[in-house]
């Protein structure tokens, strides 16, 4: 093996589990990152439709339907100015009817009647489309009935687009840190295995010459350690007065002229 293939092969490979290792990391942060700024941006949008909803049940508790209040579109209004990720947001009475500011859904009537069927009055009902990310909160009257819900719509793209930029300086910085790891890898391993991958060149071209040296080729005891280098220069020795041996016996045993003697004398 060539001097340089061995820390060439080792440093490739503890590159390569460098590389699993940062891949692993970044794809962790960047679930984690994406999982936490959704459900940051769904809290606080929770947080105005449960303002919306609570000016909502003090109206009905004085016997004042949405429709009535006078006060509540420009509430809307003002939100979604003050909120620019806000797409759309409205309230659904009972009959399904939305008093809304903003590009509110279309729905049949009965569409968001079982929408505030199917959501209890202590969660929230969410859904998504290509544009929007939705929240339902609903509301009772006096009787703790069910009146409607408050509906905030807001941007899907707007947190796409923060969570891929991120998702972007994540693998900036795995890139950088990758190619830091690499070169301080490929030095370590150099300075690690430079000796050991020598001492490993010498030792098979030892090994190589000891079928057609004169003499039985050794090392030196600090090779590979000294059992090492003894177990390697006994075996030379050992090796070469056997072949020696061969050819002596094979030129006894040839007749002299005879086919195999030209190959016999030319091993000897």
């Amino acid at each position: 093996m060539p001097s340089g293939v061995l820390w060439l092969r080792i440093g490739g490979l503890l590159v390569l589990v460098i590389a699993a290792v940062l891949v692993l990391i970044s794809f962790l942060n960047y679930s984690n990152y994406r999982k936490t700024y959704i459900e940051s941006n769904l809290t606080r949008y929770l947080v105005l439709a449960k303002d919306v909803r609570q000016g909502i049940v003090s109206d009905l508790n004085i016997g004042l339907h949405p429709s009535e209040d006078l006060y509540l579109m420009p509430a809307l209004t003002e939100m979604a100015r003050r909120y620019d990720g806000i797409r759309y947001i409205g309230v659904v009475d009972e009959s399904g009817r939305p008093i809304s500011q903003g590009d509110f859904p279309a729905l049949p009537a009965q569409a968001w009647k079982d929408k505030i069927a199917a959501t209890a009055t202590d969660t929230y009902w969410r859904s998504s489309d290509a544009q929007a990310y939705q929240i339902g909160l609903t509301f009772t009257n006096n009787f703790d009935l069910k009146a409607g819900a408050v509906v905030i719509g807001y941007d899907r793209q707007r947190i796409e687009r923060a969570v891929d930029d991120m998702m972007r300086k994540m693998c900036v910085d795995a890139v950088k840190v990758l190619i830091l790891l690499t070169a301080l890898a490929l030095a370590g391993v150099y300075f690690l295995t430079r000796r050991f991958s020598a001492e490993l060149v010498q030792v098979g071209a030892t090994l190589d010459a000891m079928f057609d040296a004169a003499e039985p080729p050794f090392v030196a005891d600090h090779m590979l350690g000294e059992d090492v280098a003894g177990n390697i220069n006994e075996f030379s020795a050992m090796t070469h007065r056997v072949v020696r041996e061969i050819a002596r016996l094979e030129q006894e045993l040839l007749p002299p002229g005879g086919p195999g003697a030209a190959a016999a004398e030319g091993r000897a």
